[in-house]
C-alpha cells in the first residue's frame, strides 16, 4: 500500500499568452490539484492500492477533490472534511517565458486541519511511503502529521520516496530545515531541476551514500543517479496542454513501476511516458493513464 499525507488544493489557471501581458484573462477551473494530492490520484489510476490522508471543506472546491479521488480510485475514507474550514486554492498563471506564478490560499484552510491522530495504523501497514515538500511548506498541524506519517512508515520497513517540490514563496525557514533533514532519509529522491540547489544540497552527495536521485529537467528528459552511476532517460515529443502536475505524475509513475520491480531506470523511463500522456491534457487530476505505460505498452 502506498501512502501520502498531504495538501489538497482546488487549482484555477491562466494562460497570458506569448509576450505575458496581463490583460485580464479569466482564470478555467476548479481543478483538483495539490502535488501530494496528484501523486495519489495519478498512482492509484495506475493501480497501485493507494491511501491518501488529506482535508478538504464542506463546500464545492471539496467535492471537485472528492469526485476527482472517487474517479481515480482513492478511497476518501482518510479524506477528512471539515465544515467550518474552506477547501484551499490556488491560482496559477502562465507567462509567455513559461514561467508560472502562484497564488496561494492554503493556509488556515482545510488542507492543514490534518493531524497525526487522523493516520491511525495506516503508517504501519504501508509498503510505500511518498513526501511531497510542499506539505510542509503550508504549516502546522498538517507539516508535522506529513513528516510523523513518512517516519513512521520508515521505521516499519517501508519504502520512501521525496519529492523536494520547493515553494520558495511559502517555504519558511522552520519548514526548509524540516525538508532539508527529511530529504537525507528518504531512499529515492526525486527533485526537478534547481531544487535542490535551492536547498543548498548537491545530489551527488546524496547518490553516493546509495539513494537514487531521478532528477527531472522537463523536455531535457531525466538524470537517474545511484551510487557510481548516472543514466540518461530522454523526455517524449509531446504538445504541452497543461504541466501542471508533471513532476507529481512522474512520481507516482516511478514509485508504481518501482513496485512492480522495475529497476529505477526502467520506472524512470515509465515516468517520463506517464507524464508524457498527463500533460497533453488539461487539468493535472483529469488524466487517465493506462497502467500498460509503465512497461512501455
Amino acid at each position: 500500500m502506498l501512502l501520502i499525507v498531504g495538501e489538497a488544493i482546488v487549482a484555477y489557471q491562466r494562460d497570458l499568452g506569448a509576450d505575458g501581458a496581463d490583460t485580464g484573462q479569466p482564470y478555467t477551473g476548479p481543478w483538483a490539484s495539490g502535488a501530494p494530492a496528484i501523486a495519489a490520484y495519478v498512482a492509484a489510476r495506475l493501480g497501485v492500492d493507494t491511501r491518501f490522508v488529506g482535508g478538504v471543506g464542506a463546500d464545492d472546491g471539496g467535492q471537485v477533490m472528492r469526485h476527482a479521488f472517487e474517479r481515480a480510485g482513492v478511497g476518501l475514507e482518510h479524506l477528512g472534511e471539515y465544515s467550518g474550514l474552506r477547501t484551499a486554492t490556488v491560482r496559477i498563471t502562465y507567462r509567455g517565458d513559461s514561467n508560472r506564478e502562484f497564488d496561494f490560499d492554503v493556509r488556515g484552510t482545510a488542507a492543514t486541519a490534518v493531524r497525526g491522530a487522523d493516520l491511525g495504523g495506516l503508517p504501519e501497514r504501508a509498503g510505500w511511503v511518498h513526501l511531497s515538500g510542499s506539505a510542509l511548506a503550508f504549516g502546522d498541524p498538517l507539516a508535522s502529521a506529513a513528516l510523523a506519517a513518512f517516519d513512521r512508515a520508515r521505521r516499519a520497513g517501508a519504502r520512501t520516496s521525496l519529492d523536494p517540490n520547493v515553494r520558495l514563496e511559502v517555504l519558511g525557514e522552520d519548514a526548509r530545515l524540516a525538508l532539508v533533514e527529511a530529504i537525507g532519509r528518504a531512499d529515492v529522491l526525486l527533485p526537478s531541476e534547481g531544487e535542490m540547489e535551492a536547498l543548498g544540497l548537491e545530489a551527488g552527495r546524496f547518490a553516493e551514500a546509495g539513494a537514487t536521485v531521478c532528477t527531472t529537467y522537463g523536455p531535457g528528459g531525466v538524470e537517474v543517479r545511484e551510487r557510481g552511476r548516472r543514466t540518461r532517460v530522454d523526455a517524449l515529443p509531446v504538445e504541452v496542454v497543461d504541466a501542471d502536475g508533471a513532476g507529481d505524475t512522474f512520481a507516482a509513475a516511478f514509485i508504481a513501476a518501482s513496485l512492480t520491480g522495475a529497476s529505477p531506470v526502467e520506472a524512470a523511463g515509465a515516468g517520463v511516458r506517464v507524464a508524457a500522456h498527463a500533460i497533453g491534457v488539461e487539468g493535472p487530476m483529469t488524466v487517465t493513464p493506462d497502467p500498460r505505460l509503465l512497461d512501455g505498452r
